[in-house]
């Protein structure tokens, strides 16, 4: 109970010291950088923290002055190519689905048509609804995942970048 507030505390001070700090702006630095662009830990931190910005708020992505120039190509690129993995693993989610769904239904109906021994039509007609739960499964949720990866891209790519000293 102790600890409890002084978490409490803390948090309090912390969130009273940066009062100024804008929930939707990211700060890349020099570590994000390599070879004058951006390296793929810092495009990883950046997709990491513009994950909790709500997609109704611009984002605001300030980079040093000195990597600005190639800054929105490169982010470009490395977005694209993110981007097309993502259809990608869309449509394969989509085929999954429909073959463990279509595979499912074949196993329900030799299932439904075995009637002579009870014990193999019960375990068919389980092997079936986990087949068809797993289809389901790859639909709602794998995919969402997937559809929400893009949206945190789109909004990364849409945002504004400023350059600092």
């Amino acid at each position: 109970m102790r600890k409890r507030k002084q978490y409490i505390a803390l948090e309090k001070q912390l969130l009273n010291k940066h009062k100024e700090a804008k929930q939707n702006e990211v700060v890349l630095e020099d570590a994000d950088f390599k070879d004058g662009k951006l390296s793929w830990q810092g495009y990883n931190r950046l997709k990491d923290e513009c994950e909790y910005v709500d997609y109704a708020e611009d984002i605001e992505i300030k980079v040093p002055q000195k990597y600005r120039d190639g800054f929105d190509s490169c982010l470009e690129s490395m977005a694209i190519n993110e981007l097309s993995k993502i259809r990608k693993d869309k449509i394969e989610t989509r085929i999954k689905a429909l073959s463990l769904f279509f595979l499912g239904g074949v196993v329900l109906t030799i299932g439904l048509l075995v009637i002579v021994h009870i014990v193999r039509q019960e375990f068919a007609l389980i092997i079936s609804w986990v087949l068809i739960w797993a289809a389901a499964e790859k639909t709602f949720f794998d995919r969402r995942d997937l559809q929400n990866k893009r949206f945190n891209l789109l909004h990364i790519l849409s945002a504004r970048i400023a350059a600092y000293e």
